[in-house]
Order: C-alpha cells, then structure tokens, then sequence
C-alpha cells in the first residue's frame, strides 16, 4: 500500500510541475499471459493470451523524459489443468497422469503508471513503470488487486507509438473455485509480454 501511495503522489507532482506538453489519446495492446505458478498440488495455471484497450494521458517533464498514465480494461485467459491422481478403465486397470482441461478467464480494470525516456532523436524509448489493477469477475480471488513492475522498450511511425514490455507481479495470487463438483484452488504470480500501440488524439502546449 505504501508503495502505491508514493507512485500516485509522485505522478501528481509530475502533473503539476509539466511545462511543455499534455497529450491524450487511446491504447490497445496484446498479450502473452505465462504465470510463475506456485501450487503444490495437482492444480496448474498454464500459458495464455489476452488483449486490452483503453484510454493515455501523457506530460513533457522534461526535454526527453515524459510521465504517463491512464486506464483501461483487461481480458485474460490462461489454459488450467488439473492431474487426476488414479483413473479406472471398463477393464479395471488403474493408471495416473490424466489431465482435465479448462479455460481460466479474468478481467480487469487496470491503472499504468510509466515513465518514457527517449533516444536517438526521439525515434526509439524506454518506458520502465508499474501497473495496478483491480479484478472484476472473480469473486473468490485473493487479493482481488495486483500490482505488476513493467520494462518496455519502444518507437514510433508519426504520431503512433508501439512498445514490447515485460511485466512481472510482486503478489502470490490465489483464487479458489467449484470445477463440476470438485473445488480446485490456483496459487500463482502474474507474469506477461505486453505488446501496445498508441495513438494521441489530443494535444496541447501548456502557457509558460
């Protein structure tokens, strides 16, 4: 919680200390969801895809560092699996290693928080950063948040921007649900590969 505080707190001093400029615009992004699972049972999260879309706002600091935020909404779904320790076939014999297969589906509403650093004349970024966000559709999720450590690295063509980022969470996630008639339970931290396009719609110079 502390750590969130200051990163809100900073990007409102950012905010009101901007001199040059203030864009706004949209986002989508693509994702590759590949959680580090942490369960010691027969439960298993597995690798998966996602997309998102949703709403920037930027500002100039300084020549070649700007701050960005905004918010948008998030859609994953991850392949589940969960190994039935003995199996019995019509002929009795007793075998292990079948596998259920399910779709594990989330959704969020998420708030990023970066900073972007640009080189060679403009052309090519940095953007490390944080992302927080809240889930939507799980009720028996613990925590129902995350907060993910972002590093991307990015360019342009004209006005629209494009950055590949790895995002990694620093909470174990846990959530608890019924599957038929059994209650299965998933233990993980959150990590991804973001690919993400901009594109502003606004923009204004700030009086001096």
């Amino acid at each position: 919680m502390k750590t969130i505080t200051t990163i809100l707190l900073l990007l409102t001093f950012i905010g009101l200390k901007a001199q040059e400029k203030f864009s706004a615009g949209i986002t989508v992004e693509g994702l590759s969801s590949n959680p580090q699972n942490l369960n010691y049972d027969f439960s298993n999260i597995d690798s998966g895809l996602g997309t998102g879309i949703g709403i920037f706002f930027s500002t100039q600091i300084w020549k070649s560092l700007s701050a960005n935020s905004g918010i948008s909404y998030r859609f994953l779904r991850n392949d589940y699996s969960h190994e039935r320790t003995t199996t019995q076939d019509p002929y009795g014999t007793v075998g292990t290693g079948v596998f259920d297969q399910y779709k594990y589906k989330q959704s969020f509403l998420v708030v990023p928080i970066n900073l972007r650093y640009n080189l060679l004349n403009n052309w090519l970024f940095i953007e490390p950063g944080a992302e927080l966000s809240w889930v939507l559709n799980r009720g028996n999720r613990r925590p129902n948040n995350d907060m993910m450590w972002k590093i991307g690295l990015g360019s342009k063509i004209g006005e629209l921007n494009y950055s590949l980022n790895y995002l990694w969470g620093s909470k174990e996630q846990n959530d608890v649900f019924l599957q038929g008639t059994r209650v299965d339970g998933l233990r993980f931290k959150s990590r991804m590969i973001q690919f993400k396009v901009s594109y502003p719609l606004w923009n204004s110079k700030a009086k001096k």
